[in-house]
């Protein structure tokens, strides 16, 4: 299992985003942006071969995204309703998605068998997602996963780090709620 480290593409100002082996070693490079209709990241090996891309294919409460591999398209990823846990399906790769946007923290299994799982990390003095990977063959779409799994987490809500958890009683109609710090 190669453990690989990404830092958050959004917060790089020009545009491309290196990933990073347990090492410090130069893997992939991520390229491009979100936002729009038909955006589009692209992941390139560090000889500068084109190996997978995800194209934004909607946009609104539920975006849907496509996954090409070598410029086919293997799967679709759509947004789901969840705000504490979440289950996505990814059609044409029939990969299941568990994990938290508000932890940040995701398994994906593939045939009943882990495909990679991902969480923040403190690597190189930054804040970025650590992905263990279980065969090398998924890099290029893993990142890509956790590329559009990162994004929903950060789309306009809330920075994780302020969101703390108080306790209710249970007279309130909801007996658990959230604060801002």
């Amino acid at each position: 299992m190669r453990k690989l480290y990404l830092r958050d593409h959004s917060t790089d100002l020009h545009g491309t985003t290196v990933v990073r082996d347990d090492q410090g070693r130069s893997c992939y490079l991520l390229a491009g942006k979100w936002g729009m209709h038909h955006d589009v990241l692209s992941l390139y090996a560090i000889n500068g071969e084109l190996l997978a891309e995800v194209k934004q294919l909607s946009l609104g409460l539920l975006p849907k995204f496509g996954l090409y591999e070598h410029r086919h398209r293997v799967g679709t990823v759509g947004k789901s309703f969840g705000f504490v846990r979440q289950v996505v399906y990814i059609r044409g790769l029939n990969w299941i998605i568990v994990g938290s946007p508000l932890s940040n923290r995701y398994r994906v299994f593939g045939a009943g068998k882990l495909v990679f799982a991902l969480k923040p990390v403190q690597f190189s003095g930054s804040y970025c997602h650590e992905l263990r990977v279980t065969r090398q063959e998924d890099e290029p779409l893993a990142i890509l996963v956790a590329s559009v799994l990162d994004h929903w987490a950060r789309g306009g809500q809330f920075d994780v780090n302020k969101v703390q958890f108080k306790n209710r009683s249970l007279s309130d109609s909801f007996g658990m709620g959230y604060r801002l710090k």
